[in-house]
């Protein structure tokens, strides 16, 4: 039985990995591909994640769809609108969050879950000395200000000659603008590496803007960076707030109204390590409901198959 997780390419999907090896433990075929591949890959399971998805093209698979984010500005509204107006109806959905499904809002009988932001173990690095003072691990878009925080590494602002590792897909006109030999960007990495670059650096940057839905997401770059063991230097926003409650950690916060940041404040700050077991990918599948609904419908190896 084939499982074909399906997406544009557009997004960093680091999960599909961790995805793919559980799935596979399990006794599923896995592969990953883009939307045009699969009327003649013809898997029995799409998980399609979306973006949008017209229409089912094999009648006779299970269709899954998931909701990783809700749309960003401009036109926020209306692009989630029309996810939830014109993306043909699955068999099972699954979201980022609560906030990510109150905000698409289905009307519909169609079975879902939750499934969080992942956090995906790799090995530890035997490091004697740290070759980067921070790391940046995540997307470059517009919609994420870099801009705010690269600028802190340029000359005369505040870690000007700190040396930066930046881990992410490339945009040139910021590798142009920020061409300074204390900054390294890099391109990304596979997830099982991801760990060991983390670990070259003294602290870890989760930058993201204080408002939708960035301020209500999940951070991988968090999750990651706490995985890795490295302090952690975050904006101030309501995830983090409500993730520190929860799980505990201490991070050093900076108001993106006021982004003073200071080396030596960093370095005396008491980083604390936040508890990470509920954010591994075992947790969160059997959390989200999928396992057990695949077993119902039969789409299982070794159950037999049922009407959905």
């Amino acid at each position: 039985m084939t499982i074909a997780f399906i997406h544009r390419g557009t997004a960093i999907l680091p999960e599909i990995t961790a995805y793919r090896n559980y799935f596979e433990a399990l006794g599923y075929r896995t592969i990953e591909c883009h939307p045009a591949e699969v009327v003649s890959l013809k898997p029995e399971i799409e998980w399609h994640f979306l973006g949008m998805h017209w229409r089912r093209r094999n009648p006779a698979a299970l269709v899954i769809h998931e909701y990783a984010s809700l749309s960003a500005a401009p036109f926020a509204s209306f692009k989630n609108w029309l996810k939830k107006a014109l993306n043909t109806k699955p068999d099972f959905r699954i979201f980022l969050n609560d906030y990510t499904r109150a905000g698409l809002n289905f009307q519909d009988q169609v079975p879902w879950g939750i499934r969080s932001t992942i956090y995906i173990p790799g090995k530890n690095a035997a490091i004697q000395q740290k070759k980067y003072d921070f790391v940046y691990a995540g997307t470059l878009e517009k919609s994420r200000e870099p801009e705010k925080w690269l600028t802190w590494f340029a000359p005369g602002g505040p870690l000007e000659k700190r040396s930066l590792l930046v881990l992410a897909p490339r945009r040139a006109e910021l590798e142009n603008e920020y061409a300074f030999p204390w900054i390294q960007f890099h391109d990304p990495v596979p997830p099982s590496e991801v760990n060991e670059y983390l670990q070259t650096a003294r602290f870890g940057i989760n930058y993201q803007p204080d408002c939708p839905p960035f301020n209500q997401q999940p951070s991988s770059k968090l999750l990651a960076y706490a995985a890795a063991g490295i302090p952690i230097i975050s904006t101030d926003y309501q995830w983090v707030r409500e993730f520190v409650k929860s799980y505990g950690g201490a991070f050093y916060l900076i108001d993106t109204n006021d982004p003073r940041i200071d080396f030596k404040a960093i370095e005396s700050f008491a980083f604390e390590v936040p508890y990470l077991n509920e954010w591994t990918i075992e947790f969160q599948l059997e959390r989200s409901g999928i396992l057990s609904f695949l077993k119902k419908t039969g789409f299982y190896p070794g159950v037999i198959k049922s009407e959905i």
